[in-house]
This record gives C-alpha cells, structure tokens and sequence, in this order.
C-alpha cells in the first residue's frame, strides 16, 4: 500500500451565518471534475462540479445543498485560492466600440473579493401586522428556475419558510394553501418580497484596469458563479 499524503486544512467563516467552516484544498480528483466542466461551459454543469467540489472539500459539518448561493460562491473562490493561488490572471481587452484591440494583463487578487448587499434576516414585513420569512435561494432550488413569471412564483414559494401575525408562526399549510394565501397578496406586498431576492447578497467585484496599449481606463464586472468560474 502507498503511503498517504498530509493534505492542510483551512479555516473561513460563512457569510450567511458567521459560522467557521474548515476546508481542505481541492485534489487532481477535483480538478478532473472542473476541468469537465469547463470544457462542457454550460451552467448546470458548472453547479454540479462547484457542489460535488465543495461536498469533497469541506471538512465541517454542513449540508452544502441548503446553502444559499453567495455562500457557494464565496467558499468555491476561498477553496481556489488555497488550491492553486490568491491571484487570479486574466486578459482583459475593450468592449464596445472602441477601435483598440490591445489586450492587457491584470492580476486579481482573491482577497478583494467581497459579498456584496446586506444579509437580512428574511422577515418580510407586509403591514396589518403579518409577515413572512423567507429563505435565500440554493444552487439545489435553481436547478429549476428559468427566469419567467411561473418560475419566480415557483422560487418564491420553494423559499417560504413561515408566516406569522403577532400571534403566532404558520409553518404548517399545504402547497395548494400557500398558492391561494400568495395569490391574495397586492402588488405592493409581493414587490416587496422580489426585492429580497432582487436586492439579495451576491460575490462581485468591479475590475478597474488600463489598457496597456491606448493607456485609457476601462472596468470589468464579474458576479455570480459562472463568472468566477471561468477564472479557475
């Protein structure tokens, strides 16, 4: 039998709960499965490799599939830094109309990243004294979602975790129950509850460069999962 191989573990703290989650870097196992699916480009792909990557990776107790997505996201990049660099080298060129097809190297440090947007604690006041606590969404929940009318009612209900009133918390109800309960909202109370998943947490960051050719200054944006993805 060969001998085993010491693999160091990490420490970084979640962004949705301030808990200490410990991690290991990921293997030629992992990269395999990253490697596939950067070659396959499609998103669905690219969620399965994160979370079977993070299900590897993660040495603490924690159900990867319930975390929100900017936990995901943020853990992924943490585990990258620790597996092949803090620095991130990209080729960044102009867009648009601009006549200058200079490309220009820039360095991007992992440690810049952040989570951009509050973290709330999802209770959804809707006047008269009711409300309603949501969940963010998980990579597992947006399997599914595609970004139309009846999807979005569908992600809204996939994360209601309760409602209340000033008496007490309703958890207990049907599918067919909360559609009818959901459908008796106004416009005003459901703007209100899109605006948690609209204005929800996410891990982005604005890259301001300049071209090393025409020295003129221009940004980048990346977010989301594929973006940072694309940098492995």
């Amino acid at each position: 039998m060969l001998p085993t191989l010491s693999v160091p573990e990490f420490t970084t703290t979640l962004p949705s709960t301030g808990k200490k989650i410990k991690f290991r870097p990921f293997l030629v196992r992992e990269e395999k499965i990253l490697l596939i699916a950067l070659e396959d480009g499609e998103r669905q792909t690219i969620i399965d490799a994160v979370v079977e990557l993070l299900k590897n990776c993660i040495k603490s107790k924690v159900d990867v599939d319930k975390l929100p997505t900017f936990d995901i996201e943020w853990l992924f990049m943490q585990i990258r830094a620790k597996s092949v660099s803090e620095q991130i080298e990209m080729i960044l060129s102009h867009g648009g109309n601009n006549e200058c097809d200079a490309k220009t190297k820039y360095i991007l440090n992992i440690e810049d990243l952040s989570i951009t947007g509050n973290v709330s604690d999802g209770k959804i006041d809707l006047g008269g004294g009711i409300g309603i606590k949501l969940d963010y969404p998980t990579y597992t929940s947006e399997k599914i979602m595609k970004r139309d009318a009846e999807n979005l009612f569908a992600m809204v209900k996939e994360n209601i975790k309760y409602v209340y009133d000033s008496e007490q918390i309703y958890d207990d109800f049907t599918e067919q129950e909360l559609e009818e309960w959901l459908d008796h909202l106004n416009k005003e109370q459901f703007e209100k509850i899109m605006s948690f998943f609209a204005d929800g947490p996410s891990l982005s960051h604005i890259i301001e460069w300049e071209c090393e050719k025409c020295k003129e200054k221009d940004f980048a944006y990346v977010e989301g999962l594929k973006d940072f993805f694309m940098l492995v």
